[in-house]
């Protein structure tokens, strides 16, 4: 099978963009501090987020299924493997966090990836993991990806990390929009933007300017976002 990365996450098809930096910052100043400093992204693929730990001070190393994942992520360190059939490299309790977005719905076997996980955080480590929202995607959005096989709500994802050992579980929705990460409040405009029937890309064939088009793609598509921590 090709190598999915080549497939799906070419610049034309997913142009880069300032997100994942603004996605970075955001988890870094929300959810971890100066202490957890040494990450690994869990799913690394082409390495926005690798990069975009890196440029605000993390010390990272990438994990991914694709070949060549090493090349995109370069200069950075990314271990090549099946998270479900092998263990990582790394060390037990090496990393200070672990970040992955989004994979574990991809996972015919979420509970290998989570641990893994725990087993290279230290103690006190942090796990921040996201992934679709079924509650807000359903089937048809959900299974637009083939490769999407395990769906998420708020308390099965709570309920595997707490299953996998993991404690001080906290699950929220998460829109990939940042004004609603400064502004709470403006969370009630794209709730209402998501009551309207205004089809969108990729599930729609749509003409109108890409940035009407995100606001309303994410006001519709929500994500989990997971924080979790190590406690032995």
């Amino acid at each position: 099978m090709s190598d999915y990365l080549k497939t799906y996450y070419t610049n034309e098809m997913r142009p880069q963009t300032d997100y994942p930096l603004k996605l970075a910052a955001h988890n870094s100043e929300t959810y971890l501090d100066s202490s957890h400093k040494k990450l690994l992204d869990l799913g690394c693929g082409r390495g926005d987020q690798l990069r975009a730990f890196a440029s605000i001070g993390y010390d990272v190393v990438g994990c991914d299924n694709a070949e060549s994942a090493k090349d995109f992520c370069a200069p950075f360190s990314v271990e090549v493997l099946n998270i479900l059939e092998s263990q990582l490299e790394l060390e037990d309790g090496s990393m200070d966090a672990v970040f992955s977005k989004p994979v574990i719905e991809h996972l015919r076997e979420p509970e290998k990836l989570l641990q893994e996980a725990k087993r290279v955080l230290r103690k006190k480590g942090k796990i921040v993991i996201m992934c679709p929202s079924w509650v807000h995607m359903g089937w048809g959005p959900f299974y637009q990806d083939h490769t999407h096989v395990t769906p998420f709500t708020k308390p099965s994802l709570r309920d595997i990390l707490k299953l996998a050992g993991f404690k001080n579980v906290q699950v929220k929705h998460f829109r990939q929009l940042p004004v609603t990460w400064k502004y709470p409040l403006t969370e009630n405009i794209f709730r209402l933007i998501r009551r309207l029937p205004i089809p969108y890309s990729p599930q729609h064939e749509v003409n109108y300017h890409p940035g009407l088009n995100k606001v309303v793609r994410f006001s519709n598509e929500v994500m989990l976002l997971a924080v979790a921590e190590k406690d032995v």
